[in-house]
């Protein structure tokens, strides 16, 4: 979507990335309900290779997830293809680097969801724990199949335009489109050959399973540096604005007034003492001068 916007010429409306937009909150969001009823059926076990087979016991589930999981991955039909194309025939135009890396993209994300499907949906159970489950109450279902209709079919929202883009591209556009077919075929495929029946991971490669590092990044560098600019500006806001600024003018004001209050002691001999003893100082000074 980012990548859609940055392609977008300027003063053009960025239709594309807004198109994925919609299509990806559709699928998005199922994806991340259908692992919600799969954890809680699972009592809240998160490790893939702990389930398996989790199609026979929780058919729906298994289902709507492999919809959301195919519009996530580019299938062709389904509404992911048809917004990804967009974005990836408006970068094959304006921007061939960014095309390349979104062609990538597509073929990772291909493979990690096809892995994530096989490894937990397929084969056989890898735990007790899966012989227990049971399929989600349909209060979970009911917004599953809802929002599986429209992973499925959302698409189709924005066809006309979609189907006026490999004409506008001409022959780039419709060897776009052979490249994102390619790239779901080959990540889907790649996934299935290492994880069709895998019992353990195949890849222990630590920069994934780090996660690209990208948690010691934030920690490091942003949280870190956050951290220390947010400490620093406490310090100015508790001692110079509020301290010294705020509550300085009002400790300053309060003993002015604390002062100012020792001369009204609400008597009169004491006023009259006060009139001849600054009377009496005006015409000393006077004099002496």
């Amino acid at each position: 979507m980012v990548m859609a916007v940055g392609c977008s010429s300027a003063g053009s409306t960025p239709g594309a990335a807004m198109f994925h937009l919609t299509t990806h909150a559709f699928f998005k969001a199922l994806l991340f309900l259908g692992a919600g009823s799969v954890l809680v059926s699972l009592h809240h076990e998160q490790d893939i290779w702990k389930m398996g087979g989790l199609w026979r016991k929780m058919p729906v589930t298994s289902i709507t997830f492999g919809i959301g999981a195919l519009a996530l991955a580019g299938c062709p039909g389904f509404s992911g293809f048809f917004s990804k194309e967009e974005i990836l025939m408006l970068a094959s135009e304006r921007q061939p680097a960014l095309f390349w890396v979104g062609l990538f993209v597509s073929f990772l994300t291909s493979f990690y969801i096809g892995r994530l499907c096989f490894v937990a949906f397929l084969g056989k159970s890898r735990s007790k724990l899966v012989h227990h489950v049971h399929e989600s109450h349909k209060i979970i279902l009911i917004p599953l199949l809802i929002l599986a209709a429209f992973s499925l079919g959302g698409g189709y929202l924005n066809l006309q335009t979609y189907f006026q883009l490999p004409i506008a591209h001409g022959e780039m556009g419709r060897m776009t489109m052979f490249l994102s077919i390619c790239a779901f075929c080959l990540g889907t495929g790649a996934s299935w050959i290492f994880y069709g029946s895998a019992e353990t991971e195949k890849f222990n490669i630590k920069l994934l399973a780090e996660k690209f590092y990208f948690d010691e990044f934030y920690d490091r560098v942003l949280v870190r540096f956050q951290q220390a600019i947010a400490r620093i500006a406490a310090w100015f806001d508790n001692w110079i604005l509020g301290g010294f600024l705020v509550r300085g003018s009002a400790v300053v004001a309060s003993c002015t007034g604390e002062i100012l209050r020792l001369f009204q002691a609400g008597s009169l001999q004491v006023y009259t003492y006060l009139f001849c003893l600054g009377s009496a100082l005006v015409i000393y000074f006077t004099l002496m001068r």
